[in-house]
């Protein structure tokens, strides 16, 4: 017994016995006063509750000074999803999701963006130029045009109040936009559009995503991107549901709309007496996507059939699926049978006096009887 513990004793000494602590180092380059490091994950708060820690020290290695957070060995294994933020005065950026595995690790941020290596001999602290904008065309007539943006949980991507001014401008099909930095850092942001003074809400825009918007005081319009064609997608909404969102995906892959659950289709036009909730300004593609329509929530299901981005598209849509309904006539080419619907996308077999769908192999319109 006392040989094994001197033994054992032996082996710590040499640091052969116990993982050695993780050294996190992170270059503020955000400008930030303070710092303070957050962990979440494995159900344990490495640094303890938000905010989480201050730096243990800081260290200048090859000309750039880092805050030094450590983990203790006892953490050793777990995952520590690593969130650096002002210490609780409203700005953060996550960092990583890492194993605790007793090494050194090194990271830059500006505050959005991250950058990781792994030789602080060669720091990586300079960021990639931002290549996404918001695009304002102007009609408020205010002196200073700032975009500000606020998202849950979600870093000051503008800067603190009042946001961002112009980087410049731009002349696109005839007008010109003033051009707002805009990288993707993962969150969406709830833009405002002020003077500093007055201010008037905007629009809902994914990170990292060129978005452009006509704003005067009266209120904001989105535009499709100059130069492009886009089309909209009409939809007779007979579902029941509180929302209702259109997600897209070509090649098992998302697309047009981004992640789940896609676009909320929240405008609303009338178009032969009926009121459709509209999704506009989907840029035209030669692929032919696959739509489900779903709540954001328990229910959605698959349209019947792909669809090329290539004209405007009507649905009716019910709780247990959806079909295209036409509105104008289309010639019919085919010899396949014909297929009647209700306008609730109920199949009929004998169909009588009234409005249907007819589908007649890839050709759809709406007929009266």
């Amino acid at each position: 017994m006392k040989r094994n513990l001197l033994l054992s004793l032996a082996l710590c000494a040499a640091g052969l016995a116990s993982q050695a602590e993780t050294n996190i180092y992170v270059a503020n380059l955000a400008g930030w006063n303070e710092t303070a490091m957050y962990s979440w994950g494995d159900d344990t708060e490495i640094f303890g509750e938000w905010p989480g820690s201050a730096p243990t020290s800081t260290e200048t290695i090859s000309g750039v000074t880092y805050d030094k957070f450590v983990i203790a060995d006892s953490y050793d294994g777990l995952t520590a999803n690593l969130i650096l933020n002002n210490n609780n005065n409203g700005s953060q950026v996550d960092i990583a999701s890492l194993k605790v595995d007793g090494g050194n690790h090194y990271y830059a941020t500006n505050g959005i963006l991250v950058n990781a290596y792994s030789d602080p001999s060669d720091p990586n602290i300079n960021f990639d130029p931002v290549d996404t904008f918001v695009y304002v065309l102007d009609n408020t007539g205010w002196e200073n045009l700032y975009v500000y943006g606020w998202g849950t949980n979600a870093p000051e991507i503008f800067g603190g109040w009042p946001g961002a001014s112009s980087v410049g401008s731009v002349e696109l099909a005839g007008d010109t936009f003033k051009k707002y930095e805009f990288p993707g850092n993962g969150y969406d942001y709830n833009l405002i559009f002020n003077d500093g003074t007055s201010q008037l809400d905007g629009p809902t825009a994914e990170s990292g995503k060129d978005i452009y918007v006509k704003v005067s005081t009266d209120g904001y319009e989105i535009l499709p991107t100059p130069g492009v064609t886009t089309y909209s997608i009409y939809i007779d909404d007979k579902t029941g549901w509180d929302k209702l969102y259109v997600y897209a995906y070509f090649d098992g892959k998302p697309s047009l709309f981004g992640g789940w659950p896609g676009a909320a289709a929240t405008e609303t036009a009338t178009v032969d007496g009926v009121t459709y909730k509209v999704i506009r300004n989907v840029e035209a593609t030669d692929n032919a996507q696959t739509f489900i329509f779903n709540d954001g929530a328990d229910n959605q299901y698959d349209v019947e059939g792909t669809y090329v981005i290539d004209r405007d598209l009507y649905f009716t849509a019910t709780t247990t699926g959806a079909i295209e309904s036409g509105i104008s006539t289309v010639t019919d080419n085919t010899d396949s049978p014909a297929e009647f619907y209700t306008l609730h996308g109920i199949r009929v077999s004998e169909p009588g006096k009234g409005i249907y769908i007819c589908r007649k192999g890839d050709k759809v319109t709406k007929i009266t009887l």
